[in-house]
Formats: structure tokens, sequence, C-alpha cells
């Protein structure tokens, strides 16, 4: 069937690009126009493979689960809250890898879904629905998500900065969940850009 697939940086923008050329399906590959300005070695012998996601930093506190640029809004705000997050940078949408997600879950017990989608109808509504559904009883608080607003994506560069989520809102988040177990409002209802 259909596969969807979304880079978050040079290697996996070429990696993930190849296994689209050599897959006998057909693959929609997703491409942030926040990252074609990015730099990166690349390994033309490292191979990524469609349906498994890539756990880019091991941790204890909390999972992250994040897609395309929102990797790297990720890393910065895990760096920025000081705590032991586990960051899985999804990289395939469809068919994505739960069983990846799900075992960081369990060892975690909170998770943190970032994505540059609205609030209604993004994907991480998928991957929240599946942790509550199979891993229950191992979550320490109820599972968050940070989203853009339900607001048309603005065209303007300054106006899109500020409509995605940002670093310091994930890290908000995150010492929110690992400090307290607390999941907070949406960053854009608190901030007042949108309700």
């Amino acid at each position: 069937g259909l596969k969807v697939i979304e880079p978050s940086d040079a290697q996996s923008a070429y990696s993930l690009l190849r296994a689209a050329i050599q897959d006998e399906n057909p693959v929609v590959f997703l491409e942030s126009r926040i990252l074609y300005a990015e730099r990166g070695e690349v390994d033309t012998s490292l191979k990524m493979e469609i349906g498994k996601a890539r756990v880019l930093q091991e941790g204890s506190d909390v999972t992250v689960v994040a897609l395309g640029n929102m990797v790297n809004i990720a890393r910065d705000a895990i760096a920025d809250a000081k705590v032991s997050a586990e960051l899985i940078d999804l990289a395939t949408l469809v068919p994505w890898d739960r069983e990846t997600v799900l075992k960081s879950v369990k060892k975690t017990g909170r998770l943190i879904v970032v994505e540059e989608s609205p609030w209604s109808g993004g994907w991480g509504s998928e991957i929240i629905s599946t942790a509550t559904t199979e891993a229950f009883s191992a979550l320490k608080c109820a599972p968050s998500r940070i989203t853009a607003p339900d607001a048309p994506v603005p065209y303007n560069g300054t106006l899109e900065a500020r409509y995605i989520p940002s670093a310091v809102n994930v890290s908000a988040a995150l010492k929110a969940a690992v400090e307290s177990n607390q999941v907070l409002k949406p960053w854009w209802i608190t901030e007042g850009v949108s309700k």
C-alpha cells in the first residue's frame, strides 16, 4: 500500500529517498521547506528502512516522538529542559513504527508528540491513541501533543515561524511532564495565538 515518509536532516533525506526509489509500493515523500537550507554530511552507504523509526537519543524520563523539522525543535527543547528524554524520529508516517514507540513509552512512562500539523486531525493523535490503548498501565501521566494551532499556515516567514511549535513550547511541556506529571494547555492558547 501507500507509504508516507518525511526526513528530518540531510542523511535521512538521502537514505529515505533511496529507500522510496527501491520500494515496490507508491511512496509519498514529504519535505519541510524549513529544512531546505540545512546542510550536513551524508554517508551514502547508510540505509534507512521505510517503517522503521530512529532513536536519536536514549532517555529514561519521557519519550518524545517527532517528524521532519520538529525533530530538530525537539532536540533543542530537550537540551534546554535538561531532562532525560528519549528522542524518536518517526521518519515514516505510514506505516509508523509502533514497536519502537511503544517500547520507549513502556520504559519512560511518559509521551510527548511534537508535530507541525494543526491540532485537529494531526498524526500525533494516532500515536497517543495507540500508546494509551497498548501501554496504558505504563503511563505515569497523560500523553501530550505539541502542535500548530487550527489556522491556515501563514506564507510570511516571520508569521510562519510564530505558527509552528518552538523549542520553548516543547521545553515547557517536557518540564511539566517530568517534574509534575502535568499536561499543559496548548501553547497557542496560552500565548494568545489562537483559541
